[in-house]
């Protein structure tokens, strides 16, 4: 079993898309990162994709770089997959990070994979609204998979948007 650790240093490619020396140069442009940066990539099959990806330097809480840790958003693509819903939503939001994740699929194609700076969880709605809107995806038709804690004031905000509500770990 892989271990997991988040980053928001991430970008998904078309499998087979450039070159390794050219697919570190699309992160290290993407990001401004230095030449130093380590980008490291693996194998989205299921999306035919290539999940390229560096970690932040200065989260320390966080588990250490390593060939065996992959990124968090690579386990969340797995599960987006077996999502058994049409309408198919991920939404990690790391309060303490100040971060979300947010992965859509609509069916089998994947619409988006991609992490915002969130400074509370009614900015990390209005994400997923702005992400379901432009991908002409009925939220009332969308069940939620959250991952992360939110009060319940602001869960009733969320649920007011949606289909439904599905905590995940």
């Amino acid at each position: 079993m892989a271990d997991y650790s988040p980053t928001h240093i991430f970008a998904l490619i078309p499998a087979g898309f450039a070159d390794s020396q050219q697919q570190k140069k699309i992160l290290k442009d993407l990001f401004g990162l230095k030449q130093s940066v380590k980008v490291y990539a693996t194998s989205v099959p299921q999306y035919n994709s290539v999940l390229l990806y560096a970690w932040e330097a200065d989260k320390q809480e966080y588990l250490v770089p390593s060939p065996d840790i992959q990124p968090t958003v690579v386990k969340y693509l797995s599960e987006l997959h077996h999502i058994e819903e049409h309408n198919k939503l991920i939404m990690d939001f790391d309060a303490e990070r100040k971060q979300t994740c947010l992965l859509l699929a609509e069916g089998e194609q994947l619409i988006a994979a991609n992490s915002y700076r969130t400074i509370d969880f009614p900015t990390a709605i209005y994400y997923m609204i702005e992400l379901l809107d432009k991908s002409q995806i009925n939220p009332q038709q969308t069940t939620v998979n959250l991952i992360g804690t939110a009060e319940d004031k602001e869960l009733a905000m969320l649920k007011s948007y949606v289909k439904n509500i599905k905590f995940r770990r």
